[in-house]
């Protein structure tokens, strides 16, 4: 019974949350190459990079308001509505945080020291890393809500299971991080300031990925 639920629909909802997945995806591999560019001082393609991620996220953000204009009746879904919109909501707001960091970047130009740099990237790199499962985890999800196969849903587990374990890891570089950039700036306190809210976008992303990874796997519990 629970199986034949999607047949219901010309189209899965999860078809357009995959849409939405691909969209952040290419928000994380444009970002990497943004602030890659912002630390390169010669460099000049910045604002272009960070208006294609801003147009980026309002694609992902019409695929969410569509998604929640026309949601079927929740007692038709294979999953409780609240869930389906609660994993929505922290999805797109990875892209949003992306964006955010951006916007934050083209407020002033900082020189980062040289000591921060590689770090830096390092954090950057493991949110991509994350944001890169999310597309996994929904693709994944879409099939186990076609044929509640345990296969199937062990795969989406194993998925959610790498993006916490990626997350830990950027949780471990944004503390030291932060505490590299107290150290080296601090007779500067407008770069301290520009850099510790930096650091804090970038680990926005990874915890916001994180929620919708824990909000997916409430959705294949049993």
């Amino acid at each position: 019974m629970r199986s034949a639920l999607l047949s219901l629909f010309r189209e899965s909802p999860f078809v357009r949350l995959q849409q939405h997945a691909e969209k952040v995806r290419a928000g994380g591999q444009l970002f990497r190459t943004a602030i890659q560019c912002y630390l390169d001082s010669d460099c000049a393609e910045f604002e272009d990079l960070h208006l294609k991620v801003t147009v980026l996220e309002s694609e992902a953000d019409k695929i969410k308001q569509n998604l929640r204009a026309h949601l079927p009746k929740g007692v038709l879904l294979p999953v409780e509505k609240f869930q389906f919109l609660w994993y929505l909501r922290e999805a797109d707001k990875v892209i949003d945080a992306m964006q955010d960091a951006l916007h934050w970047l083209s407020y002033r130009k900082t020189t980062v020291p040289a000591p921060l740099v590689d770090d830096l990237q390092l954090m950057v790199d493991k949110a991509v890393e994350i944001i890169d499962q999310i597309p996994l985890m929904v693709s994944g999800a879409l099939q186990y809500f076609r044929s509640f196969s345990k296969k199937e849903r062990l795969q989406v587990k194993t998925v959610i299971h790498n993006l916490r374990q990626k997350e830990f890891e950027s949780d471990q570089i944004e503390r030291k991080l932060k505490s590299d950039v107290f150290t080296l700036t601090q007779n500067d306190p407008a770069t301290t300031f520009h850099l510790i809210r930096l650091i804090e976008y970038i680990g926005e992303i990874s915890n916001r990925a994180e929620n919708a990874g824990d909000m997916m796997r409430a959705m294949i519990a049993r």
